[in-house]
């Protein structure tokens, strides 16, 4: 539109911020399960590491999928949507997939 000075990432910026405090919160919840899962030093880095980089896959997937659906405000209700949904990402794009 002529005369439109509205930013064209304005729309992205409650999903974007979602998905990122999403990650903030489960970095230390991979901590967590990697302390409670590794018997010494090296096997919690490595369960912390690929829960890490499960976390940051899942946000990746997920916000390439739904950013263009996702015009909620950012809230605490959408910041737990998506850190649950970034813990479960494959099982939200199985069942998209089947629709």
């Amino acid at each position: 539109m002529p005369g439109d000075d509205r930013d064209p990432l304005e729309g992205l910026l409650p999903a974007l911020a979602s998905v990122l405090l999403a990650l903030l919160v489960s970095m230390p919840l991979a901590a967590f399960v990697g302390a409670a899962l590794g018997a010494d030093y090296q096997a919690r880095a490595l369960i912390y590491l690929a829960l890490l980089g499960w976390v940051v896959t899942g946000a990746v997937i997920l916000f390439v999928v739904t950013v263009r659906a996702e015009r909620q405000p950012l809230s605490l209700r959408r910041v737990l949507v998506w850190t649950a949904s970034i813990w479960i990402w494959p099982l939200l794009l199985a069942a998209r997939r089947r629709r």
